[in-house]
């Protein structure tokens, strides 16, 4: 639950609003840091994964459904806020990274990223895109690097909605390491987001605040 003081909701928003951005900055200079010190290549996203389109789903939608609609709303709250769908129509698989593409100017959604824990589980509606990351690179480092990237937040002019286009994101460049590097740098931030984690539980249990606590370190709570 939230506390019932508003000066205390915004307290507690703004801490981790701070928190969220000292770690993206971390996750920058951590990148450049490895950047420098190993041989890496710069590719397009089309190199490296492949892009799918979500589908509708509105005559499908049931709260008795066995599948999640994995939509911007559940991607920028982390599961948070979600609907469920009685059909599958264009399932995701274990790995695969979802990704919003449409969003309202200067929105919190656009070009945010969800990692699929679970094969069956979920279903991809539409202006999502799905991505499925080759064999030669890392789900969890292809997630992390997308996320908010710099490159996709500037197809926002903060006036009229944002819409990413297939070409938009297919053309999408980074710099990758080997696949053994993307796995030890992938596994750097997932112990990051462990640690995080345990931060913001320890925080709320010492201010008796929100119980559920998500465990991406990049997505803001709901009272932001």
């Amino acid at each position: 639950m939230l506390p019932q003081d508003i000066e205390e909701q915004k307290n507690i928003g703004n801490y981790f609003k701070s928190l969220n951005n000292l770690i993206t900055l971390h996750q920058r200079k951590s990148f450049l840091y490895f950047s420098r010190i190993n041989d890496w290549e710069q590719r397009k996203l089309m190199e490296v994964a492949e892009y799918r389109n979500g589908k509708a789903h509105e005559n499908e939608i049931n709260d008795d459904g066995e599948y999640i609609v994995v939509n911007s709303k559940f991607v920028s709250t982390n599961g948070e806020i979600r609907k469920f769908s009685y059909a599958q129509n264009e399932p995701l698989y274990e790995n695969e990274i979802a990704f919003v593409l449409s969003d309202v100017p200067n929105g919190r959604a656009i070009a945010r990223t969800f990692l699929v824990d679970k094969s069956g589980k979920y279903t991809l509606n539409q202006r999502i895109a799905g991505i499925t990351p080759h064999e030669d690179t890392d789900p969890y480092y292809l997630y992390i690097k997308m996320n908010r990237n710099e490159y996709f937040l500037k197809f926002d002019d903060g006036n009229k909605q944002t819409n990413l286009s297939i070409k938009d994101v297919l053309n999408y460049e980074d710099m990758y390491p080997s696949y053994k590097e993307q796995q030890k740098i992938g596994m750097y931030f997932q112990q990051l987001d462990h640690l995080i984690t345990l931060h913001r539980r320890a925080y709320y249990n010492k201010k008796g605040g929100l119980t559920n606590v998500h465990n991406d370190n990049q997505q803001y709570y709901a009272i932001l």
